[in-house]
């Protein structure tokens, strides 16, 4: 139709009819009105409905509106007919954007494009699936963390705790403390060597001594005082200048004494060969079968040089002239009467007439020719050059018995006798043997490193062999050891070292601590100590802990001291040395004191071993004085928690060294010594508490002199803090009272070893020096002043200082026993002590003398 049509004639019947005229009349179909302009609808827009045009219905009357009909719903269609979509499409159609019908497993789109068909979870559900993957890895992490927590050093370690524990919050950049307010004053100069040390015979014969020997510690105290005496600052320059630097450093050199005039040892004698002599001569039966039995019962569970059981049957055998053994066999046997006899002399044995140097010569002919470097090495080698190594040991020739003791690892060596063996043409027993072999041999590098301080040829991973048994080769037939000998994995799981153990392995318990106490399970106890000692002083006085800061350092001191307190939780009840569950420090004494208690030896030489592993371990926390010459700590630093831990650590090196003399006697008993101790090297552990003490007690000495408060303070000198060792400052009398008892012993082993005597002048020049700032009464001290006269006449009664003299060996032939001496100096400041700055009666000036190995001054 077209709109511009008039309007049609007849009115439509949903049109008002008043639109033309203006006048409003009610309608019979009401439309609807337009929204109220009430606040409440002001915006909304007013409209009508208009409805559609109908035509008019039979019998209504004109003018009358037509009802509306409801329209029905239609009703949903079968899904047979038609196409279908899923409220879900599948992964495919989804990519191609093109209806889904939702059939499982395969839409009809996928079949038909054969494609393989995938539905995804919902939104919703895959992301309650991947908080449940992140919530498990943050777990995951969280796990790494707390493994690697033990892992790293103690600055990053503190940062993990710091993050664990206050999530989404950044750590800081400086932690408390740094590398550079570092106590670690025994390890600035590790990597150095201040002494030529092959200048003079007296210095070549000392050799270098490490920074985890305690004679460098002695060497360094002794530098220390002399610095802060009279004369050892420069009041007219600035602390902070490099004229004071400069001068500090030249005055420090003048005044450190040379490492041969600390050195204690005996390397400066040498070792006669007693001539003429048959290799082939025996002692007689009563005193052969008393050496080899003092050899096996003080000193091969120690040092397992030999196959036990086959060795003594052996023995028995040549005894009764019924086997013709091989030469090197009866140089083996002759090193073996030579420690023995060394025993027996030493615990006074009436019948022991017997010269130890006659046996030596012996196996220097047999086993120690001239042609013997250039033969190729074999077990029986290894085991002479080890037993030498011993002897040398005994002897206090410390440098020799590491040259022989690195021949018989580098013998060990070429033999593989550091691996595990899997050849099953060897018997087990054999294996063990040679395996032991091994630890013997470790063991002897381990002490004569911590003796020299030098860097060992061995390392926590440079062997495989399994550690030793605990049980004697009698027992080797039992099913649970043959379980053991054969099935490597289960050897290493019920045998794990202490220093390799694992969580799980520390929580479960061991199958070792139902052994029977016998001599293996002693050895295996102490090397796994060994262990953790060894590798402690490979990553902390070495170059490697050096180069990679005090931080690193720190981490190694904690993470080793937890093995420590490990393996003393593991020590069955018959070789504990302290009281049940009080602790490291508390000594089970009654125990200790008595000879005749079973195992006592066996605890005496644990007991040692643990503290001198304490000592090894805490010492580079220990503060000396020269740590706080140039830069004194604020308050602010010394109260962070690195200083504390170190004021701990260094405290517990003070106990340690407490502990150590507390093991001997209050009164010094040279019978208990011997039967009890590891003699051949309780000088080492006496002398390593010892110095360990008088490094912190003249701490305290010098900073109470130096105080501003006392009235003789050097001008211009730093004031010190009064931080000292917990333990200082608690008990002071403590440190004192372990000091001069340490004393006395040294002073009554010291008619005995010459090497003794030589320590104890060393310590006595120190304690001098210390006792007036502590406001000691030195008079009820032990007294060396004897031992510093005996010293000056022998040397005025030998001339030029080169003497030799002849000896009896008890038997009517005479032999040079006479040692050489090397003057009165060496050319490095020997024998000069007052032109040195050394205190006039320290003695350190008559230390070239001439000493016989029975320890009578000649």
């Amino acid at each position: 139709m077209d709109r511009s049509q008039p309007p049609d004639k007849n009115p439509r019947p949903w049109l008002n009819p008043s639109e033309s005229s203006g006048s409003l009349a009610p309608s019979s179909y009401p439309t609807p009105n337009s929204f109220s302009t009430s606040a409440s609808s002001q915006a909304a827009p007013s409209f009508q409905l208009d409805p559609a045009p109908s035509s008019s219905v039979p019998g209504s009357t004109p003018g009358t509106a037509v009802p509306k009909v409801a329209i029905p719903r239609l009703a949903p269609s079968d899904v047979s007919h038609g196409r279908r979509r899923s409220a879900r499409a599948c992964e495919p159609c989804r990519q191609r954007k093109i209806k889904c019908d939702g059939l499982r497993p395969s839409c009809s789109q996928c079949i038909y494009h054969h494609q393989q068909c995938v539905y995804e979870d919902v939104k919703r559900v895959r992301d309650q699936k991947r908080l449940g993957l992140l919530a498990k890895r943050v777990e995951a992490y969280e796990s790494l963390l707390r493994d690697l927590e033990d892992e790293v050093d103690l600055e990053t370690a503190r940062k993990i705790r710091r993050t664990m524990k206050n999530p989404g919050k950044p750590s800081p950049k400086h932690d408390d403390g740094s590398d550079s307010d570092s106590s670690m004053g025994s390890l600035e100069a590790i990597d150095q060597v201040d002494e030529d040390l092959n200048r003079s015979e007296g210095t070549r014969a000392a050799g270098f001594f490490g920074k985890n020997s305690e004679i460098q510690w002695m060497r360094k105290l002794e530098t220390d005082m002399h610095m802060q005496s009279p004369g050892g600052a420069a009041p007219f320059l600035h602390p902070g200048s490099s004229q004071y630097s400069s001068f500090t450093q030249r005055l420090q050199m003048e005044r450190t004494p040379s490492t041969s005039m600390m050195d204690y040892h005996l390397d400066n004698l040498e070792i006669p060969m007693v001539e003429p002599c048959d290799p082939f001569a025996v002692p007689p039966r009563e005193l052969a079968d008393c050496y080899f039995s003092a050899f096996l019962t003080y000193v091969h569970p120690t040092f397992g040089a030999i196959r036990l059981k086959t060795f003594i049957s052996q023995y028995q055998k040549f005894v009764e002239n019924t086997l013709s053994p091989p030469v090197k066999w009866l140089a083996i046997l002759n090193m073996i009467f030579a420690i023995g006899c060394r025993y027996t002399r030493l615990v006074g044995n009436p019948d022991s007439n017997e010269e130890d140097l006659i046996f030596l010569t012996r196996a220097r002919h047999l086993g120690l020719h001239g042609n013997v470097l250039f033969e190729h090495t074999d077990l029986q080698q290894i085991q002479l050059e080890l037993l030498v190594a011993v002897y040398l040991l005994c002897l206090g020739q410390i440098n020799r018995a590491s040259k022989f003791s690195n021949m018989a690892l580098r013998s060990a060596l070429s033999l593989g006798i550091n691996l595990r063996l899997t050849d099953n043409r060897t018997e087990d027993s054999a294996k063990e043997a040679r395996g032991r072999l091994w630890w013997s041999i470790y063991s002897m590098e381990h002490i004569l490193t911590s003796m020299t301080g030098r860097a060992s040829c061995v390392g926590e991973g440079l062997c495989s062999v399994p550690p030793p048994l605990p049980c004697e080769e009698e027992f080797f037939n039992h099913p649970i050891i043959q379980q053991l000998l054969q099935d490597t994995n289960l050897r290493e799981s019920q045998l794990t070292p202490t220093l390799f153990e694992t969580s799980t392995q520390i929580t479960s318990p061991a199958w070792i601590s139902s052994c029977l106490p016998c001599p293996s399970l002693f050895f295996h106890f102490l090397v796994d100590l060994n262990l953790i000692t060894h590798a402690l002083m490979n990553k902390v006085y070495s170059i490697e802990g050096l180069r990679k800061g005090p931080s690193q350092i720190e981490y190694h001191v904690s993470k080793f001291g937890i093995r420590m307190d490990r393996w003393l939780d593991k020590v069955p009840s018959f070789y504990q040395f302290t009281l049940p569950e009080a602790g490291p420090w508390h000594l089970n004494h009654p125990k200790l004191d008595d000879i005749s208690a079973p195992f006592v030896r066996e605890s005496v030489c644990l007991a040692m071993s643990y503290y001198s592993a304490r000592i090894t371990l805490c010492r580079p926390c220990l503060t000396h004085i020269n740590t706080q010459s140039s830069q004194p700590r604020s308050p602010e630093t010394s109260g962070t928690p690195r200083a504390q831990s170190r004021a701990e650590m260094a405290t517990q090196c003070l106990q340690a060294s407490c502990a150590m003399i507390s093991i001997l006697p209050d009164e010094p008993n040279m019978s208990w010594l011997a039967r009890t101790a590891p003699w051949w090297g309780v000088l080492h552990y006496l002398m390593q508490a010892t110095t360990a003490l008088l490094l912190g007690v003249s701490y305290c000495s010098y900073a109470r002199m130096k105080s501003p408060r006392s009235p003789d303070a050097t001008p211009g000198s730093p004031a010190i803090p009064a931080i000292y060792p917990p333990l200082l400052e608690t008990d002071m009398s403590t440190a004192i009272a372990s000091a001069r008892k340490a004393m006395q012993w040294l002073h009554a082993t010291a008619s005995l070893d010459p090497a003794a005597r030589k320590a104890f002048v060393i310590c006595e020049g120190v304690v001098k020096k210390i006792a007036p700032g502590l406001d000691i009464d030195l008079r009820d001290w032990p007294d060396g002043s004897r031992f510093v006269e005996a010293i000056r006449s022998s040397r005025a009664s030998s001339g030029n200082g080169n003497s030799n003299g002849n000896r009896d060996d008890g038997n009517g032939n005479g032999y040079k026993s006479g040692v050489e001496s090397h003057g009165s100096g060496n050319g490095n400041g020997n024998g000069n002590g007052r032109e040195s700055g050394h205190d006039s009666g320290s003695g350190m000036e008559a230390f070239e003398e001439l000493i016989d190995f029975e320890g009578g001054v000649l």
